[in-house]
Protein backbone atom coordinates (compact mmCIF):
# COMPACT_ATOMS: atom_id res chain seq x y z
CA UNK A 1 0.00 0.00 0.00
CA UNK A 2 1.43 3.99 -0.65
CA UNK A 3 2.61 5.60 2.13
CA UNK A 4 0.24 9.36 2.35
CA UNK A 5 2.19 12.34 3.02
CA UNK A 6 1.22 14.93 5.43
CA UNK A 7 1.27 18.85 6.18
CA UNK A 8 -0.18 20.33 9.09
CA UNK A 9 -1.13 23.42 8.03
CA UNK A 10 -2.88 27.02 9.84
CA UNK A 11 -5.21 28.47 7.50
CA UNK A 12 -7.42 31.57 9.31
CA UNK A 13 -6.41 30.14 13.09
CA UNK A 14 -7.46 26.87 12.48
CA UNK A 15 -4.83 23.86 11.68
CA UNK A 16 -5.66 21.75 9.08
CA UNK A 17 -4.41 18.04 8.03
CA UNK A 18 -3.55 18.19 4.69
CA UNK A 19 -2.99 14.41 3.21
CA UNK A 20 -1.74 13.02 -0.48
CA UNK A 21 -1.91 9.61 -1.59
CA UNK A 22 -1.36 7.89 -4.31
CA UNK A 23 -3.17 4.66 -5.32
CA UNK A 24 -1.18 2.95 -8.33
CA UNK A 25 -3.55 0.00 -8.90
CA UNK A 26 -6.56 2.76 -9.57
CA UNK A 27 -4.10 5.22 -11.34
CA UNK A 28 -5.56 8.41 -9.47
CA UNK A 29 -3.85 10.22 -6.32
CA UNK A 30 -6.00 11.91 -3.83
CA UNK A 31 -5.99 15.09 -1.83
CA UNK A 32 -7.81 14.98 1.33
CA UNK A 33 -8.18 17.72 3.92
CA UNK A 34 -9.13 16.94 7.17
CA UNK A 35 -10.09 13.50 6.07
CA UNK A 36 -12.17 14.61 3.30
CA UNK A 37 -11.48 14.57 -0.59
CA UNK A 38 -10.30 17.84 -1.91
CA UNK A 39 -9.40 16.84 -5.24
CA UNK A 40 -8.02 13.96 -7.19
CA UNK A 41 -5.47 14.13 -10.13
CA UNK A 42 -3.98 11.25 -12.34
CA UNK A 43 -1.39 8.96 -10.95
CA UNK A 44 -0.15 7.34 -13.97
CA UNK A 45 2.92 7.86 -15.28
CA UNK A 46 1.87 8.54 -18.96
CA UNK A 47 -0.88 10.80 -17.60
CA UNK A 48 1.52 13.44 -16.21
CA UNK A 49 4.60 12.89 -18.30
CA UNK A 50 7.81 13.68 -17.86
CA UNK A 51 6.89 17.52 -16.40
CA UNK A 52 5.71 18.85 -13.22
CA UNK A 53 1.83 18.71 -12.70
CA UNK A 54 -0.01 21.27 -11.04
CA UNK A 55 -3.54 20.59 -9.08
CA UNK A 56 -5.56 23.14 -7.62
CA UNK A 57 -7.52 22.78 -4.32
CA UNK A 58 -8.62 25.05 -1.37
CA UNK A 59 -8.48 24.90 2.40
CA UNK A 60 -11.11 27.03 4.29
CA UNK A 61 -11.10 29.46 1.00
CA UNK A 62 -7.89 30.06 0.37
CA UNK A 63 -5.90 28.93 -2.48
CA UNK A 64 -3.32 25.72 -2.43
CA UNK A 65 -1.49 23.98 -5.37
CA UNK A 66 0.04 20.63 -4.66
CA UNK A 67 2.86 20.20 -7.26
CA UNK A 68 3.36 16.56 -8.57
CA UNK A 69 6.65 15.48 -9.40
CA UNK A 70 7.10 12.04 -11.08
CA UNK A 71 10.25 10.07 -10.92
CA UNK A 72 11.13 6.70 -11.85
CA UNK A 73 9.42 4.88 -9.42
CA UNK A 74 7.90 7.21 -7.35
CA UNK A 75 6.05 10.48 -6.67
CA UNK A 76 7.11 13.57 -4.85
CA UNK A 77 4.76 16.29 -3.69
CA UNK A 78 5.97 19.65 -3.00
CA UNK A 79 2.40 21.79 -1.29
CA UNK A 80 2.04 25.56 -1.90
CA UNK A 81 -0.69 27.58 0.52
CA UNK A 82 -1.27 31.17 -0.93
CA UNK A 83 1.74 30.96 -3.19
CA UNK A 84 3.95 29.58 -0.08
CA UNK A 85 5.49 26.34 0.22
CA UNK A 86 4.60 24.37 3.11
CA UNK A 87 7.61 22.06 4.85
CA UNK A 88 5.99 18.42 4.53
CA UNK A 89 5.16 16.76 8.33
CA UNK A 90 7.93 14.40 9.42
CA UNK A 91 7.02 11.12 10.29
Amino acid sequence: MAKAKTWTVKVRRATHTVEVKRKPWLAIGEIKVDGKLAAMFPAKALSIGLFHKQQPFDIAGQPCVLKIKPGMWSYSYDLYVEGELVEPDTT
